[in-house]
């Protein structure tokens, strides 16, 4: 069976020995970086910030492949939305299409900025537990005045790590839904607006029936959303002090670019 997007891939490396909250601070901060940067000297110098991060994460290559390829059409759509609707020195003319170099420029550079996105993303959930996610979450929310909202830093961790969690599991029913109605004769290929309804609601219907089996799971076990313990004793080491003074400094040399 085909590994879910997004999950976690144990290791020994360097990144994989870092606290939590630094790897949050760090996707939170290059996610930053990616959404502001302009040029493609920029754009170039995140991804190759990423391969340096990568190679210190000794994942596989198909771990960030298969964080990619399920946006991959829509990241396609955005590109040619670009590309042939921005306004600009027109580069060809096919019928109402009318494609630009500005909207080239832009279509790589947006498109670039999702890729990034999802590659940073997949490099923290791939050297960090899910459970170590949580507990670092709720510590980074710990001080901030939630009460006063109606919740707190625990239920908060909880819905993100459930978000994280169910995130590849919905993608592994989408691929399960496809099978099944293939198998039943449905082709998705000669008729795509009429195999829409076919797909989404059996997914919704599954989906729906997770959730609620979440949430009577967690009820039977007492689950209050309060003073939980955790088995992640955080600690914030030298590596980790290290990693963010070397994050900073990269974040001074995008921003002077």
């Amino acid at each position: 069976m085909q590994e879910p997007v997004f999950s976690y891939v144990p290791g020994e490396s360097f990144l994989h020995k870092l606290d939590p909250r630094t790897k949050l601070a760090a996707v939170m901060l290059l996610g930053i970086l990616a959404f502001r940067a302009e040029s493609f000297l920029e754009i170039g110098t995140l991804f190759t910030f990423f391969i340096a991060l990568a190679s210190f994460s000794r994942l596989p290559l198909k771990v960030f492949f298969r964080a990619v390829r399920p946006m991959a059409l829509f990241i396609i759509f955005i590109f040619l939305a670009q590309f042939f609707f921005t306004e600009g020195q027109e580069l060809a003319s096919f019928w109402v299409l009318r494609p630009t170099l500005e909207g080239l420029y832009n279509g790589i550079r947006i498109s670039a900025r999702f890729i990034l996105l999802l590659l940073f993303a997949a490099l923290m959930t791939a050297s960090t537990d899910p459970s170590a996610i949580t507990c670092g979450i709720e510590r980074m929310l710990r001080p901030l005045p939630l009460r006063w909202l109606g919740v707190n830093s625990y239920e908060l961790a909880t819905m993100m790590n459930l978000s994280i969690a169910f995130l590849p599991l919905l993608f592994d029913r989408v691929e399960r839904t496809k099978a099944a109605q293939a198998s039943r004769g449905m082709y998705f290929g000669k008729n795509p607006l009429r195999s829409v309804p076919a797909l989404t609601i059996p997914l919704i219907r599954g989906v729906v029936r997770d959730a609620e089996e979440l949430s009577l799971a967690m009820e039977s076990r007492g689950y209050q959303g309060t003073c939980r313990t955790s088995i992640h004793e955080l600690l914030m080491r030298k590596r980790d002090r290290l990693s963010l003074l070397v994050l900073g400094l990269f974040a001074i040399i995008m921003l002077a670019l």
